[in-house]
Order: structure tokens, then C-alpha cells, then sequence
């Protein structure tokens, strides 16, 4: 059982991309804005979308009522890094960034969301390359028997990639191209961090997902459905060294309320990498040598 702590991306960070941040027009205070205008405020890369008629003057990084504009999220060049998967960024054949660590040490990365070929990581260190490896996306996983050899797509693409064998410098540049040539590239999150191991993930460990779509009945006993997102679940039995419970407590508590990536098995294929937030947790100090937790992990939408 393992967590990456996500490096948070400021604009000293955030270095460069082939995203332009044009998805509005800028905020101006001397326009008037008609009712569902939108605009985009680039010192905190957020659109916005005016909630009143003849809107003029009105700013709307302070407007926390929503009387006249109702905040709609990142700008897509930020969209990567804005905790919503399901609102990804896109753009045709390519989507590049250019990550500094800072003095963090980022040894991690991991991507939800994603529609593309393949992903490929540069890491350079006081000017030279230490890391440059092309991940292939395309799959069999579909194909589990002879029907599905004949019947299933012959390849699919890997919604999520998990890659922790970074070198463990600070102060790196971390360059990362998605590319699907020909087609329009989307990836919902990029998480880069330090990760942390708490212990061994044992079987009982379950997934699902809570859904947040609409599914009710109308007078007449029809179905009234309105698919909106979903987040993956997760329960996570870990067994650790009873030696190490306080400190895999104290982790847990520090990170409390903040979103991390839980990786119960680094293989996507199990479905136990969630990025998201525990709502509990319980370390049973079985024995002398070994305890048993159980961790409940709600993914991030």
C-alpha cells in the first residue's frame, strides 16, 4: 500500500505548455457582460459565467454569493491540475507541460483520465537528461478468451498510467508529452509527487464507485435519468508492522483532508490506484509483530 502526495502547481512551477489560455476572453472591468457571458480571469486561471444582466464592474474572484458570476472551473490549460477528472483538458494530436519540481522531490507521477497513444517523460537535472522514457497506452487487457479474442476490440486504450521509478532529484525539469496523432488528446489529471509506503495491501480489499447521477421515478412510475459523474471507491485492508502504526496514523492524520493517490497495487488492471481522500481509517493492533487497517478511499470526481 502506497501514497503519492501531490506536488500542488503554482505559476512558478508551472513552466510552460503548448495550452494557450484563451478559452474566453479576459474579465475586463469596463465591459458590461450580458447574462451567460463567460470569461476567463488568468491570475487564477478560472472561467467564469456572468449570473446577472448588464454585469459591469463586478469582479469575480470576489464574488463568493455567485450574485453575479458563477465560477465553471479551470481554464483547459489548467484543467490537468484542477482535482476534477472528469473535466479533462484537450487539445488536437499533442498536449505538452513543462513541470519544475521546485525543492520538492517529485518521484511519481500519475494520470486519471486520459485519452491518448502514449506519454512520454523527460526529466532533466542541472541541465542534463536523467529520464526519458515513452509509455504506450494501447492494450489487450480486453481479451480474455477466445470470444473476447474474436469479438473485443484488439486493443484499447489504458485510461490511467502510474509511473513511480522517477529519479529522486529536487530541482528538476519534468517535460511531459501525451500525443494521439490525428485524433483530440484529453487527460483529466497529472499528479506529481513523493510517494510514501504504509504497508502491504491483503485480500478483502474492494472497489466500486459512488454515483452521482440522477435516477428517479416521475407519478406515472417512468424513469427520469440524468447521468452526471461518478467517483471510484475504494476499501483497502493493509497489513503493517505494529512497530510502524503510529507513524502510518500519523500520516494518515496529517493528510486528513487533502487529496492523495492511493496505489493498492500498482497494477491499473486491479483498480485500486484512486486519487482521492480517505473518510476513515481503523489500525487494529493485532499482534505483536503485525496490525491490520482498513482504509476507505472516495476518489475525486
Amino acid at each position: 500500500m502506497q501514497a503519492i502526495d501531490p506536488l500542488t502547481i503554482t505559476d512558478s512551477l508551472f513552466l510552460s505548455s503548448n495550452l494557450a489560455e484563451d478559452d474566453y476572453a479576459a474579465w475586463s472591468a469596463g465591459t458590461t457582460y450580458a447574462l451567460g457571458t463567460r470569461v476567463i480571469v488568468v491570475s487564477v486561471h478560472k472561467v467564469y459565467e456572468s449570473a446577472s444582466a448588464g454585469n459591469t464592474g463586478n469582479d469575480p474572484t470576489t464574488d463568493t454569493t455567485g450574485t453575479n458570476w458563477i465560477e465553471v472551473g479551470a481554464t483547459n490549460k489548467w484543467k490537468a491540475f484542477d482535482q476534477h477528472i472528469s473535466d479533462p483538458a484537450t487539445n488536437a494530436n499533442t498536449i505538452e507541460y513543462v513541470i519544475s519540481s521546485g525543492t520538492t522531490i517529485v518521484n511519481s507521477l500519475a494520470f486519471f483520465g486520459i485519452s491518448a497513444d502514449t506519454i512520454q517523460i523527460q526529466i532533466t537535472a542541472a541541465a542534463t537528461e536523467v529520464y526519458n522514457t515513452t509509455f504506450s497506452l494501447l492494450g489487450t487487457s480486453s481479451v480474455i478468451d477466445w470470444y473476447t479474442y474474436f469479438f473485443e476490440p484488439a486493443t484499447i486504450k489504458a485510461q490511467e498510467l502510474l509511473v513511480v521509478d522517477l529519479p529522486s532529484y529536487t530541482d528538476t525539469t519534468i517535460t511531459i508529452t501525451i500525443t494521439d496523432t490525428g485524433n483530440v488528446v484529453e487527460v483529466g489529471q497529472v499528479v506529481l509527487g513523493r510517494i510514501f509506503n504504509l504497508g502491504r495491501t491483503g485480500y478483502g480489499s474492494s472497489i466500486g464507485i459512488e454515483d452521482y447521477s440522477r435516477k428517479e421515478r416521475d407519478a406515472f412510475g417512468n424513469a427520469i435519468i440524468l447521468e452526471r459523474a461518478f467517483a471510484q471507491k475504494a476499501i483497502y485492508e493493509v497489513s503493517i508492522f505494529t512497530a510502524d502504526a503510529r507513524r502510518v496514523q500519523k500520516f494518515l492524520a496529517e493528510y486528513r483532508a487533502k487529496p492523495l493517490v492511493w496505489i493498492g497495487n500498482q497494477d491499473p488492471t486491479y483498480g485500486l490506484i484512486v486519487y482521492g481522500f480517505y473518510t476513515q481509517f481503523s489500525i487494529n493492533l493485532s499482534t505483536f509483530s503485525t496490525s491490520y487497517s482498513t482504509i476507505e478511499v472516495e476518489g475525486l470526481t
